[in-house]
């Protein structure tokens, strides 16, 4: 394997890596990679459901060095930044060859590279790799559809003869009635009301023997189906967790010395910078930044700036 075809394979793997854990990872003097999360999607037509996913897009105008791609390689294999910022150029000049003579440029796992009919940069995202880390092990599903049968309830009509029950209401009506009527009497005729009340103890209302309910004719007997739900209890909903935002600083410089750090912060202070003391890097080295960011868009901003400024700086996130 040439030399070429190793850096080629070297640095594809490291943009792949950055751009599962980034939405931005910039070629210096190149351009930039855009990753924007998607939902899982359904075709209704297929019935086939995609999980999560980020869509990767590439932006030309991105080209200012932000470090991160940089810092990854020297970390990963070992080298000082100044090594690993000329493999990068090596890089850049090797896809702008590819681009002149045969006008594509694929990088691995990443996606495709081609100049259009204006000499812009195309690019089509390897469909292959998902760089949504929610999705890691999900495939795309085949659903089958649900059809809904539409349940029907059968009313059970019971009809019953009523011959021998009418009789009973009427005989049932007519001892009533007197009995309403006395309801209406005043309170002087009350031994009257008793002695007839004497005189109906003897008959008998209903036969114990015959258990036969009182229904109309051609009435029919419905049932009525009663659904109880329990009441729902209030449940106490636990708190979110707060989101802990990641910052990008601007780094103005590193130093062993505790005083030297402070000095550069209050300077820069002085001059109107936000400038912090932001702990030390992995030699121990006390880092102090011009200012902080919530998003990585203002911090590239603001490094340009800087630059107009001839101050120099790298994008820290932490």
């Amino acid at each position: 394997m040439t030399n070429f075809a190793l850096m080629n394979k070297t640095i594809s793997k490291y943009i792949s890596e950055l751009l599962f854990l980034h939405d931005c990872v910039i070629i210096p003097q190149f351009g930039g990679f855009i990753g924007n999360n998607k939902s899982a999607i359904l075709n209704e037509t297929t019935g086939i459901i995609s999980p999560p996913s980020k869509e990767i897009l590439f932006n030309p105008n991105l080209k200012t060095n932000d470090g991160l791609l940089i810092n990854h390689i020297s970390n990963s294999e070992g080298i000082s930044n100044i090594e690993a910022r000329d493999l990068v150029i090596n890089y850049v000049s090797l896809i702008n060859d590819k681009l002149k003579k045969i006008r594509t440029f694929r990088i691995k796992n990443v996606g495709l590279l081609s100049l259009g009919t204006d000499d812009n940069i195309l690019f089509l995202q390897d469909s292959f790799t998902n760089y949504n880390l929610e999705s890691f092990g999900l495939n795309s599903q085949k659903t089958k559809k649900v059809n809904h049968i539409e349940k029907k309830i059968e009313v059970i009509t019971a009809p019953i003869s009523t011959k021998k029950g009418r009789a009973k209401i009427w005989r049932a009506a007519a001892i009533l009635l007197p009995i309403i009527g006395l309801s209406l009497v005043s309170i002087t005729q009350e031994e009257k009301i008793e002695k007839v009340y004497a005189n109906m103890s003897s008959f008998k209302l209903f036969s114990i023997s015959e258990k036969i309910p009182i229904l109309e004719k051609n009435k029919e007997e419905i049932f009525e189906i009663t659904i109880t739900t329990e009441e729902t209890k209030n449940t106490s909903v636990a708190e979110h967790p707060k989101i802990i935002e990641k910052k990008f600083y601007l780094v103005a410089g590193a130093f062993n010395n505790e005083r030297n750090a402070n000095n550069l912060m209050n300077k820069l202070q002085s001059e109107n910078f936000n400038s912090e003391i932001i702990g030390t890097n992995k030699n121990g080295l006390i880092r102090v930044s011009y200012d902080s960011f919530i998003s990585k868009e203002e911090a590239l901003i603001a490094l340009e700036k800087l630059k107009l400024k001839n101050k120099s700086s790298w994008i820290l996130s932490l």
